[in-house]
């Protein structure tokens, strides 16, 4: 399959999808609810709003009362997101690399690395967040829990700057994190190990050292990219709860508690969390296409 032709495909079916979840979005804003709170503009309207770039506006506290724009909130939700994924993917990459290593160097260390590995995806990121909260946090008082710290000094926060911002992030990205660190973990150990394999079979067919290594390397690196784009939609639905633990203002938070009988708010956050996976998912699949035809399939 030619590059374009595998483009507009991936384009095609990104957009039924996409379109798919923003329907959905609808029906759980207004649909479900017996009396959401805010102006039904009707299923042609939602979607005609959301083509012009319009969320609409929320509702306020009292019934007819008129709230912020949607589609402000939505976006600092998003950042907020979106800088607590990037921290706990860098933690989780790293702490499953860890354990790929020990795996691999230390074989007297695989049961217990298994042992760990297999605790840390049974435990439900909410739980893990609650217990680090209340222990590291309010009962230990280690590292700063609960709220949120923007880089930039903004009239919202009482904090900010690089420090208090990756303080406010560290234990939710630890909670989310050590689940896709014992996936990740596994994964990088049994790719090092099939390459290893691929890189023998394909010195035994002749082929070039330096060119064979930088090709098996190449293609586990883009399968590794690819498994990151798809447990980011994962991770933002995972991390809804341990947004809401630690009192992030994201997304997720947004969808569970601030937005809870607030139907537009509800639905600009599904939308905007549905673009956001949709969107990395593409830009991951495309790249990696450009890169390798060999990735050129669905």
């Amino acid at each position: 399959m030619t590059l374009r032709r595998y483009v507009l495909v991936r384009t095609a079916w990104q957009v039924g999808v996409l379109f798919v979840f923003v329907s959905l979005a609808y029906v759980v804003a207004w649909v479900v609810p017996k009396e959401p709170l805010g102006h039904d503009p009707g299923y042609g309207g939602f979607l005609r709003d959301l083509a012009r770039g319009s969320l609409g506006r929320s509702a306020g506290p009292r019934p007819g009362n008129v709230g912020p724009n949607v589609r402000s909130v939505v976006w600092d939700a998003s950042w907020v997101t979106l800088s607590f994924l990037l921290v706990t993917g860098i933690f989780a990459v790293s702490l499953g690399a860890l354990f790929a290593f020990v795996t691999i160097r230390a074989p007297r260390m695989r049961p217990a690395v298994r042992g760990v590995g297999l605790v840390f995806v049974s435990l439900l990121p909410i739980w893990t967040g609650l217990y680090l909260a209340f222990y590291l946090g309010a009962d230990w008082h280690v590292i700063r829990f609960g709220g949120y710290c923007p880089l930039r000094e903004t009239p919202t926060y009482d904090c900010h700057g690089p420090r208090a911002w990756l303080a406010s992030l560290l234990l939710p990205a630890i909670a989310l994190g050590i689940y896709f660190a014992a996936i990740y973990g596994r994964w990088l150990a049994a790719a090092f190990r099939h390459g290893r394999t691929e890189y023998r079979r394909e010195l035994d067919e002749g082929h070039d050292p330096a060119k064979a290594r930088r090709g098996v390397r190449r293609r586990h690196s883009l399968r590794f990219a690819k498994l990151l784009s798809r447990d980011f939609a994962f991770a933002l639905g995972f991390g809804a709860f341990v947004e809401t633990v630690f009192g992030l203002p994201g997304l997720g938070n947004t969808v569970v508690t601030t937005a809870f009988g607030n139907a537009p708010l509800m639905a600009g956050a599904l939308v905007a969390a549905s673009v956001l996976a949709a969107a990395l998912g593409f830009l991951v699949d495309i790249a990696c296409a450009a890169i390798d035809d060999r990735f050129r399939w669905f």
